[in-house]
């Protein structure tokens, strides 16, 4: 037995790959015994290992094995890019994958991959986040709600909901649902779990940002794609004036929910985002979607997206919303002040001139009047939206 054993070739290949996201990095020791084995035939064999292995990670397997029959270099050379594209049929068992190992064992041409997994989410926790999903969708989605519609309704729950985890330790839906607290992943995995269930097409995006790594969502309506970063758009304060200042701040701003990364171009997303994978390219405006729709349709039709472009804010950038100069702002407020107007509202489009154009406005008035002005960044692009309270001398 030994002499015939010695004439046996065996081939052990074994490969360490990581999968990981948030900058962090858990590899743990080599594969425990698989728990189960599955055959893949050898018709479109490559194709149905993919199938066999994405199968295993949303069933949230932790040690599996698939037998398959033929050639062990192809095998070797192209197993990391199987597995990979294994995790793209669902994004998010990719992204609550926190860790993996593989190995391939070879004998002729036969060969037996054996994994080893390690999730951030365990499939009784997924089950709280389904329920939790179902329940919140019952309360938001209306009937008779479009697509616009359900997902603006899910992107206010969700930042209204959730608040980001400071301490960067909590990466989950589950996290979001129970603790209320989660970093970008988590948002992004949460915005997955209910654009999916409400029939939106929706995907998982990953790249960079100022502060380092970064994920969020993309969205697809009537055929275009579009961004979607909730983390962003949720209501934290960014103060960095000491605690008590932070805390205020946030306060005041509980309520608010901001549209600035809501459905936004290629483009427009660069602005603060980069990323290097390949995503569907985004390159239609989403104010000229909902002024196209406004024109279309029925009047009850036109109306709700009417009524949608004004909860997001779209308003703004019509022109008679807009500021663009100087010169444009004093005949405005000149105008108001002539008719004794209580109250002005509108974007400015040099943001960084503003201060000095509305002091400079209010210097060349020839009425007696006091005013209080507040303002914000609207969407990024270095406009403000402006509103200006008049006090007139009795």
């Amino acid at each position: 037995m030994h002499r015939v054993a010695s004439k046996l070739l065996v081939v052990v290949i074994v490969i360490i790959a990581a999968f990981y996201l948030d900058l962090k990095l858990d590899l743990f020791p080599a594969a425990a015994e698989s728990e189960e084995v599955a055959v893949v035939d050898e018709t479109n064999k490559l194709d149905r290992l993919e199938l066999e292995i994405a199968k295993r990670f949303q069933a949230r397997s932790e040690h599996f094995s698939v037998a398959y029959t033929g050639d062990k270099q192809e095998l070797s050379g192209k197993l990391t890019e199987i597995i990979r594209a294994a995790l793209r049929h669902d994004d998010y068992s990719a992204y609550i994958l926190e860790s993996y190992i593989y190995t391939i064992r070879s004998w002729g041409n036969k060969s037996t991959i054996a994994l080893e997994a390690r999730y951030r989410e365990t499939p009784e926790q997924t089950a709280a986040v389904d329920r939790a999903v179902a329940k919140a969708l019952q309360e938001i989605i209306e009937p008779g709600m479009n697509d616009h519609e359900k997902i603006k309704a899910i992107h206010d729950w969700i930042v209204s909901h959730v608040e980001y985890d400071q301490s960067l330790k909590h990466y989950t839906a589950y996290d979001a649902i129970t603790l209320g607290e989660t970093v970008c992943q988590g948002y992004s995995l949460l915005g997955y779990k209910m654009l999916k269930e409400a029939g939106i097409t929706v995907l998982i995006a990953e790249g960079t940002v100022n502060t380092g790594e970064h994920a969020w969502n993309m969205v697809q309506l009537g055929g275009v794609w579009y961004h979607l970063d909730l983390t962003w758009d949720d209501p934290v304060s960014t103060a960095t004036a000491g605690k008590d200042a932070a805390a205020k701040a946030a306060e005041e701003n509980k309520n608010t929910i901001r549209y600035n990364y809501y459905l936004k171009t290629d483009a427009e997303l660069r602005v603060d985002h980069q990323w290097t994978k390949t995503y569907p390219a985004a390159t239609v405006s989403y104010a000229d979607t909902i002024r196209e729709l406004e024109q279309q349709g029925q009047a009850t039709e036109r109306n709700r997206f009417s009524r949608l472009k004004l909860a997001l804010g779209l308003h703004w950038l019509e022109p008679e919303y807009t500021v663009s100069s100087s010169e444009q702002l004093n005949q405005i407020i000149q105008s108001a002040l002539d008719s004794r107007t209580a109250s002005l509202a509108f974007r400015y489009e040099d943001g960084a001139q503003f201060p000095a154009a509305l002091k400079a406005a209010f210097q060349g008035a020839n009425v007696a009047v006091g005013y209080r002005a507040s303002y914000e960044p609207y969407a990024g692009n270095n406009s403000l939206i402006v509103h200006i309270q008049l006090e007139y001398a009795r």
